[in-house]
């Protein structure tokens, strides 16, 4: 099996359904399943209801075991569609054991372990060879490909191969904070005639190629991907060619892209995938995932062993992501270290910044060095290199694949007992934290739900308790209230601060979650951003319809008394003039959620939008404040320039006072929340 990596994700592929929500099949699912997905979400069912595409919510196990025999009957009666046809065979004896997600969009069916089974000229073949160029760890093929773990740990190589290619990698903020994702892609969309090599942008979702087709790039879509790649090789160069969620299959040798723009970080398109990692997304499983998809991606444009290419890194997201040290141990050790060489030269161009080049020619000048075959940066790159040496597989991604493999295989065959076995196993046997805990608590509950449901009831309510992202359980859950801790926020602004070693990793931190602050980002990404806004500004918060199943985006406690409750609606259109019955009632809903569970208790009701009009037809029950984008670029540029004040500043020795002095400063103690970052609501 060549390419193995690849044929693994392929193979997965071609063994699930997906049925699109315009076909018969995916309405009469999402009516068999509607009652138990409200109690998962009555928001975020609403707006599957409503064909929202980001909005998704799983079957819980329970309900889809006592209804299987209904999803059988309705995916039988639709096997002439291509939707379904084509997996059926392979997964209708086996619907018990596997996982069923919803969005607004579509569905999809899969089965938690690969039937890789079914094909016995692979499973009970002698001897498999599987061959790969890419380097990044092989330790999901164990689930992926059911390779045996020796494989893994001892695979056959080529000793004296080391690394192969040139690859400059640059993090243009990390040179100047001016050059970020709006700046490059800005610099590098643009026609040039001039260009003798070319330019390719490589993106996860057409969402990101708005602004790369405005300055007159060429979008590669299904019908011109062919089309697009045939210019780069007839040498037609000056016109960029932007590939959208391409991270693997098409090879841009030599002058095909001498440089690549890597545009903000990947992301899945599966909903099985989107859903994992909104349950654990910190897991070494989820990481590995993502690293893996930057690996493939950073390897389109270089193709052979004397082939160079540079390689610019932009959006706040994925700068963070290969940033951070823990997210690179996930890297080969080849990538690794030429993402390290890259954050060395960028330390080097800020010295140049410094002295008064422009941080625009000063990334240029990077990129001539290795276009330009510069004698000096070829002899640093080789010197670098040369200390590359592989290393084995990530201990922690490999105990968590063979467990999950041995675990799920016991399962299937009727020993649940020892699939939990194994499972709580790797839990005593590594250190992980609780959202990871509550994830492989549910997997324990699916286990024992057929022989004991008692006992599946509370494993799932304690993997509620530990991850409030996991299923509901039907019974057993208690709302408990967001309390602000004893320390002051002055010391936890200050601990947040600590966790990065200078002003320059804050601020990739900082970037990241302020740059999904903006109207126009997908919702759950907003609201992720909001709640981890409230963090770094010291408050405490939570997303109650995320993680309770019900009530407002997102609750910040300001103090032990005060509350800000949002109801974020920021994908509205920004040229909408007024808010509508259906969100004033959103918000009427999470105003009672919140006198149920914290009666007597102060509360600013917020909701982000881009009116600050009723229409006539909408009636808020309480008083409700709006923040527009003005009011909301407003709060995003004073926390910048709240952290950027500590730039020259020792983080392992912060003075609480100075951080009280600089939050009045730039307008972020309690008092401005509840006065200057929203407007009143106009009635009709």
């Amino acid at each position: 099996m060549d390419d193995a990596h690849a044929c693994s994700d392929v193979i997965r592929e071609s063994c699930k359904i997906r049925i699109p929500s315009d076909e018969p099949a995916y309405s009469q699912i999402r009516t068999l399943f509607s009652d138990e997905l409200e109690q998962q979400g009555m928001g975020t069912y609403a707006d599957i209801v409503n064909d929202d595409r980001d909005s998704f919510l799983p079957v819980p196990y329970w309900a889809w075991l006592s209804k299987v025999n209904d999803v059988a009957a309705i995916l039988s009666r639709q096997v002439d569609r291509n939707s379904v046809k084509f997996a059926w065979p392979l997964l209708r004896d086996r619907l018990p054991n596997c996982l069923c997600v919803l969005s607004g969009q579509a569905l999809e069916i899969e089965a938690y372990s690969p039937p890789l089974d079914t094909f016995g000229s692979y499973a009970t073949a002698a001897h498999r060879i599987f061959m790969s160029a890419t380097v990044t760890d092989d330790s999901f093929l164990i689930k992926g490909l059911k390779i045996d773990v020796a494989a893994i740990t001892s695979p056959l190589t080529y000793a004296k191969e080391k690394w192969s290619g040139e690859k400059m990698v640059l993090l243009p903020s990390l040179l100047n904070e001016s050059l970020d994702r709006e700046a490059i892609v800005r610099g590098f969309a643009t026609p040039d005639g001039r260009r003798t090599s070319g330019v390719v942008g490589l993106t996860p979702g057409f969402m990101w190629t708005k602004d790369w087709e405005k300055y007159g790039s060429i979008i590669a879509n299904k019908e011109t991907l062919g089309a697009s790649i045939d210019r780069l090789r007839l040498g037609n160069y000056g016109i960029p060619v932007v590939l959208v969620n391409r991270y693997n299959g098409i090879d841009l040798p030599d002058d095909n892209c001498r440089v690549l723009v890597f545009d903000s970080r990947p992301y899945s398109e599966s909903l099985v995938d989107m859903y994992e990692e909104a349950c654990r997304s910190n897991s070494v499983i989820t990481l590995m995932r993502v690293v893996r998809t930057v690996e493939q991606g950073m390897g389109r444009s270089v193709r052979g062993e004397k082939d160079y290419s540079a390689i610019i890194i932009t959006g706040s997201d994925l700068t963070r992501l290969v940033r951070d040290k823990r997210s690179r141990q996930f890297l080969s050790s080849q990538m690794a270290t030429q993402i390290e060489i890259g954050i060395d030269i960028a330390e080097m161009a800020q010295e140049e910044i410094e002295r008064g080049i422009s941080p625009v020619d000063a990334l240029n000048g990077l990129i001539r060095q290795c276009l330009g075959r510069d004698e000096g940066w070829k002899a640093f790159y080789v010197d670098r290199m040369s200390e590359v040496k592989p290393r084995g597989p990530n201990v922690a991604v490999l105990d968590a694949y063979v467990a999950e493999t041995q675990a799920e295989a016991y399962f299937e065959s009727g020993d649940h007992r020892r699939g939990v076995s194994v499972i709580q196993s790797l839990m005593d046997g590594s250190s992980m934290d609780s959202d990871e805990k509550g994830w492989y608590l549910q997997t324990m509950a699916r286990y024992v739900y057929g022989n004991d449901r008692v006992e599946s009831q509370r494993l799932q309510v304690n993997a509620h308790k530990n991850n409030k992202l996991v299923l509901r359980p039907t019974s057993g859950v208690a709302v408990s209230r967001l309390e602000v801790i004893n320390e002051g926020r002055g010391e936890r602004i200050a601990e947040w601060m600590a966790g990065h070693a200078n002003y320059s990793q804050l601020e990739v931190a900082l970037s990241d979650v302020i740059s999904r602050l903006a109207f126009g980002v997908k919702a759950d990404k907003f609201e992720h951003a909001m709640d981890e806004l409230s963090r770094i500004l010291g408050f405490v918060g939570e997303r109650p319809d995320k993680e309770w199943k019900e009530g407002p985006d997102n609750l910040w406690a300001l103090d032990t008394k005060q509350y800000l409750l949002w109801e974020c609606k920021n994908e509205v259109d920004t040229l909408r003039s007024e808010i509508n019955k259906r969100e004033a009632e959103q918000m009427n809903r999470s105003s009672a959620w919140f006198t149920k569970h914290y009666g007597g208790a102060n509360v600013k009701r917020i909701i982000i939008h881009p009116a600050s009009k009723e229409e006539s037809a909408a009636s808020f029950l309480h008083d409700v404040e709006v923040m527009r984008p003005k009011e909301l670029k407003k709060l995003v540029a004073n926390v910048r320039a709240f952290f950027k004040s500590f730039s020259a500043v020792d983080f392992s020795d912060l003075s609480h006072t100075l951080i009280q002095q600089r939050l009045a400063a730039n307008q972020l103690l309690i008092p401005n929340f509840l006065s200057d970052y929203s407007v009143k609501i106009k009635s009709r």
